[in-house]
């Protein structure tokens, strides 16, 4: 089946219409991460032909990194919720065979009979919707996802609600000391960068985010103790610009310390063998000024 095969499946008559109907989609509670991001991967891919495309459910799990029963899961939810339509289509040239199947974006209020691609019997007039790699070649704008991202009016839905927040902030401050400056002052670059990419974990990101702070936060405060302690034990300057000037501790003798014993107590030996003693003490203390 050729590409253009699909615009007799188109659903909108405008782009805009197109956009604005998968924007309130996108706002229902009833859907979860996994059914939000398939939606809008699909409404990227119907974007030429006004909500039409044709499409594996294994390239949409690759292209948006989910499994295919996850994938399988949210297209049937969005069936049942009667956002989109599924129409199977099977392969003559394999036996039993499964092809891509055409999926509609279907406007808001539409009640129409859907098929379920997974018990729907085999057509009599199969329909071969093979993709030619030539066409896919020649025509690289059939795939629009990238595009779609960065031109669609369709707002990105903030996944990062004030009850998560304060989930997160009371989970981490029982686990220690959080500063709450910090922890706001993150919130709000998480808020920020989720304007500009999609995180798919904001729970995860979140969390991520404030423990690098505090190991940043922490370091620099260790970095700013260790240079105090540096400059504390800096010599001055004039010390350090005397090459030949040692460094020596002044000798300080205590207050009970008697001065006064008179030389006629020691003998001359007594005298020599004291002094002697305490030059060595002196000289394991470093109180000798050495001269070089």
């Amino acid at each position: 089946m050729g590409l253009e095969k699909l615009n007799e499946y188109t659903t909108f008559k405008t782009e805009d219409d197109l956009r604005q109907t998968a924007h309130s989609y996108l706002e229902n509670p009833q859907l979860n991460t996994s059914a939000r991001l398939v939606l809008e991967y699909i409404t990227a891919c119907s974007i030429r032909y006004r909500g039409a495309c044709t499409i594996y459910r294994e390239t949409i799990a690759t292209k948006i990194n989910m499994t295919v029963t996850t994938v399988a899961r949210a297209l049937r939810t969005l069936r049942d919720l009667e956002m989109i339509a599924i129409i199977p289509a099977y392969r003559r040239n394999i036996n039993g065979g499964r092809g891509a199947s055409i999926y509609q974006v279907l406007p808001s209020g539409t009640q129409d009979d859907i098929q379920d691609d997974t018990q729907a019997p085999a057509p009599e007039t199969p329909i071969n919707p093979d993709i030619p790699t030539d066409s896919v070649q020649q025509k690289p704008s059939v795939s629009l996802f990238s595009n779609f991202f960065s031109t669609s009016s369709i707002k990105q839905l903030s996944r990062l609600t004030d009850s998560l927040i304060h989930e997160i902030y009371i989970d981490l401050n029982n686990k220690g000391n959080l500063n709450k400056a910090l922890f706001l002052r993150v919130v709000e670059e998480v808020r920020a960068k989720e304007n500009q990419i999609r995180i798919a974990n904001p729970a995860a990101y979140l969390r991520a985010a404030i423990c690098n702070a505090q190991k940043a936060m922490q370091e620099k405060y260790r970095n700013n103790k260790n240079s105090k302690s540096f400059k504390q034990t800096v010599p001055p300057k004039e010390v350090l610009n005397s090459p030949n000037q040692v460094i020596a501790r002044q000798e300080v003798l205590p207050d009970w310390f008697d001065k006064k014993i008179p030389e006629k107590t020691l003998s001359q030996k007594e005298k020599a063998i004291l002094d002697k003693k305490v030059e060595e003490c002196r000289r394991k203390l470093g109180l000798v000024k050495t001269s070089f």
